[in-house]
């Protein structure tokens, strides 16, 4: 299928909307939290 299909460019819009969305990875809440309790006490640590 060419360029000059006429569905080309529903095609093309389509196969854009399922890579952004394998794309968008989200990270877990436990994980954020983790993240958060390591950066807060890395600078509690250093502001004693």
């Amino acid at each position: 299928m060419g360029c000059c299909s006429p569905n080309y460019q529903k095609q093309v819009e389509q196969q854009e909307e399922e890579v952004n969305q394998s794309q968008n990875v989200t990270v877990p809440f436990w994980m954020k939290v983790i993240s958060l309790t390591v950066v807060l006490l890395t600078l509690v640590y250093y502001w004693l």
